[in-house]
């Protein structure tokens, strides 16, 4: 058996391929979700935000009765071309066995919340199927970098813009001798690093684990000790900042707040959004000004193995001292905001009043995210966000 394996999709025909997957629903608002749900019966979201289980199964079964959804004859590879502004990646999705992921051929980094990975599990079990791969990165290989590229030169299966601003193309790849040449690259790489999807990641163990107990004649080999990955480059990954926004003071007044910065903190104002552009740096927005703030002395060395990350920098310095956060998993008076949204998205949320303040913070580098992962180490939450994401549903992987 090979590290990453082809295999038979479930996917929507070409004709509405463009309606029936989805992307991120970050990029949606509440409005944008129930238009689509109301005006297009076949998207997705029918199933994943039905009213109930049973609803949602209802849907899914009948997405395939009516030939929406059609299962693959033949095992494949499919090459995944994403193309947003400034930005290209294009990977591969196959299936790998859920044992990778335990003995560190495929490496994770972020923290798991419990309840997020159960709402995954149940929606799984209740399909018997994984909509949406696991978004993963391979440190970069230039025969399969151009052996991908070449099958690009051919009509796709799929072509078009989606919902979330970029070109989504996919191409199947059947020949024999090609899959086994995709495989065997695979085999000498050997590791990959998960980008998004952890909590899927660990839905999925669990319904193995669940699936393999309901089985007596349990063999390894069942559809459910595999899972659905797309693998890109590491050079093509793309890592946007993730923001902070803060409901409150903590009982300080703005100048009251400004002193105690000012006591950790280098503090300049500015006339215009500040954007990081380097680690150890942060925007701050407060009381419809921007400022730029940065650590008077250097971090404590090797601070809890972590801190040089600048999400733990702010947290310790600032975010835990000042404003009394504590821990970010549970922590009601502390929210997220992706980079993709923009530094207005911090305006708009403390102009309005729904957070006193918001900081924004360079992003997140990609060599952090492999050298916590090689370390078995786990990033706080919300430490990253890969932009563009695969989309769910334009393959899927049935368990039957």
């Amino acid at each position: 058996m090979y590290f990453i394996n082809p295999f038979k999709a479930l996917r929507p025909i070409k004709e509405v391929a463009s309606s029936v997957a989805i992307a991120s629903t970050d990029h949606l608002s509440k409005e944008i979700i129930k238009n689509l749900k109301k005006n297009n019966p076949w998207s997705y979201l029918n199933v994943f935000n039905a009213e109930n289980n049973y609803k949602s199964k209802e849907q899914f079964e009948l997405m395939k009765k009516k030939s929406i959804l059609k299962k693959e004859e033949n095992h494949c590879f499919y090459i995944y071309r994403i193309t947003g502004e400034n930005c290209e990646q294009t990977g591969i999705v196959g299936t790998a066995k859920l044992s990778a992921y335990d003995n560190m051929h495929i490496r994770g980094h972020e923290e798991i919340f419990f309840e997020r990975a159960q709402k995954r599990l149940k929606q799984m079990d209740n399909l018997n199927a994984q909509i949406g791969p696991i978004y993963a990165i391979y440190p970069d290989n230039e025969e399969l970098n151009k052996l991908v590229k070449k099958e690009t030169l051919v009509k796709p299966i799929y072509s078009f813009e989606a919902i979330d601003g970029c070109k989504h193309e996919m191409w199947a790849v059947t020949e024999k001798e090609k899959i086994k040449k995709i495989s065997d690259l695979f085999n000498s790489i050997n590791r990959i690093y998960i980008a998004d999807g952890h909590h899927r990641m660990e839905a999925l163990s669990k319904l193995s684990d669940f699936k393999k107990h309901q089985n007596p004649n349990h063999t390894g080999e069942e559809a459910y000790n595999f899972f659905m990955l797309s693998i890109f480059p590491k050079s093509q990954a793309r890592i946007l900042d993730y923001n902070r926004l803060i409901k409150d003071l903590y009982g300080y007044s703005t100048k009251d707040f400004i002193k105690q910065v000012k006591k950790i903190f280098n503090l300049e104002k500015h006339n215009s959004p500040f954007k990081p552009q380097k680690p150890q740096s942060f925007g701050m927005y407060l009381g419809k000004e921007w400022y730029s703030l940065e650590l008077k002395e250097k971090p404590h060395p090797n601070l809890f193995h972590i801190i040089n990350l600048d999400i733990n920098l702010l947290h310790y310095y600032l975010l835990e001292p000042i404003l009394g956060i504590g821990d970010p998993r549970y922590d009601d008076r502390i929210d997220f905001i992706a980079g993709f949204h923009g530094l207005e998205s911090i305006e708009k949320k403390v102009n309005s009043e729904e957070a006193k303040v918001g900081f924004a913070l360079y992003a997140t580098q990609m060599d952090n995210i492999i050298s916590f992962a090689d370390k078995k180490l786990t990033m706080p939450p919300k430490s990253t966000w890969f932009d563009p994401k695969p989309l769910d549903g334009l393959v899927a992987y049935d368990f039957e």
